[in-house]
């Protein structure tokens, strides 16, 4: 008998050891609010218009105002914790989903990057906002893998004096639209700026030394398939679907200076496209009133081979009574393809876009500071300027940022945020010269 109760509180001592080496943390912010917005948009002349004067062009008004959520930080829950592998080792983990506690759905997206074509969130039931699982060793570094934020982001996240938030005004980092469409005609839309997450990543931080930290990332998703049978709504015989990209970083910090730099590459291949015969395939490129509906023959995703090169440099010093920010993004995206195909009823095509391409850069800078213990405010102001193939001239666009917190507690506060943007041009019909927003934000967040 004593036996067995030593055995069983020996047991019980062990567990509660195991246990006290591990830790998971419940996290999450909750964001809710008052939004409103006015735009227009100037849509230059067809090319089957070409002859028509340029005052003649069609400009949009578009005025939007909901309570919805997320205006200063995308609400979310997440959990993370580590584990203590001893001799200097320890396990962690992540995984953040996203929430939308305004909407029916309480979690998932179809939110996007223009650029490439990849969702930047879920896209499901759940939104998977990031998802990794990581081993540190001390005096080394660190590596994960899974759904992660990239470098940029990162980098961007630490130099950001709006600190991410969705309202406009904010050039580098442009989380949602006030415009019609999410394209990028106006040089500000949802992720033109940067790639915020990379799926199917391997991630390295290593440790701070002499001030100095370095960080690096790999993704990597490719598919080679080869086909037997030539199919009526294919070309035929094999093909590539194929996606990485790689990333290099470096932080410097002394005193109170912060320095960060970041690039990216990411490529894209999608060999033959993907054809649909009729009522044979369902519409699955569409997230409009067709999604999901029988197709008739055509192109449903265009064959890709694409490049996208993305640099970042930042810094912020903090003078005690303000901290001051300077941001810098630059990203060249350009996709060459040229894909023959043969589709349902037999029609022989040819897709080419070899040489299309989106130059663009940005430059912000800010300050943030503390009026009071409980108000804190900040501002920005950024300009930049960027080009497509279609564009017969550089397009400039300006933004600048104002907004305060109240804090009714150190994890709950009031916010209001006011943000303007336009857009010009020495050559009024170019795509997205004349555009112009103002947005502005009052709502409450909440962290846990």
């Amino acid at each position: 008998m004593k036996k067995s109760l030593f055995a069983v509180a020996a047991v019980t001592a062990f567990a509660g050891a195991a246990q006290a080496q591990s830790s998971v943390t419940v996290y999450g912010i909750l964001d809710v609010g008052y939004v409103g917005s006015n735009a227009k948009e100037v849509a230059a002349p067809s090319a089957t218009n070409a002859g028509i004067n340029v005052a003649n062009t069609q400009t949009t008004k578009i005025v939007k105002n909901a309570f919805g959520a997320g205006n200063e930080q995308t609400s979310r829950l997440g959990f993370k914790g580590t584990e203590d592998l001893g001799g200097g080792s320890s396990a962690f983990f992540t995984v953040e989903l996203g929430l939308t506690p305004t909407n029916s759905s309480l979690s998932g997206s179809t939110d996007k990057d223009s650029i490439q074509g990849t969702t930047q969130a879920g896209g499901s039931g759940v939104d998977n906002r990031q998802s990794f699982v990581g081993i540190k060793k001390n005096g080394l570094g660190q590596v994960a893998m899974g759904r992660q934020y990239t470098l940029i982001f990162n980098s961007g996240a630490a130099t950001n004096p709006g600190q991410y938030n969705s309202i406009a005004g904010d050039v580098i980092y442009n989380a949602g639209s006030v415009y019609t469409a999410d394209n990028n005609a106006s040089g500000t839309n949802n992720s033109v700026g940067f790639t915020n997450r990379a799926s199917n990543a391997l991630t390295f931080s290593s440790e701070v030394v002499a001030g100095f930290k370095l960080n690096g990332m790999y993704a990597l998703n490719n598919a080679n398939s080869s086909q037997l049978a030539a199919t009526s709504n294919s070309s035929g015989g094999g093909g590539n679907v194929n996606w990485n990209g790689w990333g290099a970083g470096l932080d410097y910090t002394w005193n109170k200076l912060f320095v960060t730099a970041a690039y990216q590459s990411f490529k894209s291949q999608l060999t033959n496209g993907v054809y649909a015969s009729s009522g044979t395939l369902m519409n699955t490129g569409s997230t409009g009133p067709l999604a999901g509906q029988l197709s008739a023959t055509g192109l449903l995703l265009a064959p890709t081979l694409l490049s996208d090169k993305q640099m970042f440099a930042g810094a912020t010093y903090d003078f005690g009574i303000l901290k001051a920010y300077a941001q810098w993004v630059g990203r060249k995206v350009q996709n060459d393809v040229t894909s023959s195909f043969t589709i349902g009823n037999g029609t022989s095509a040819t897709s080419v876009v070899a040489g299309q391409q989106l130059n663009r850069n940005a430059q912000q800078i800010g300050v943030r500071s503390y009026i009071t213990p409980v108000i804190e405010s900040w501002g920005s102001i950024g300009q930049g300027n960027y080009k497509t193939t279609e564009a017969s001239a550089n397009v400039r666009f300006v933004g600048w940022q104002l907004g305060s917190n109240y804090y009714l507690s150190k994890r709950t506060n009031l916010y209001a945020i006011y943000g303007q943007q336009q857009s010009t041009s020495g050559t009024p019909s170019t795509a997205g010269s004349g555009a112009s927003a103002n947005q502005y934000a009052l709502g409450l967040r909440h962290t846990f």
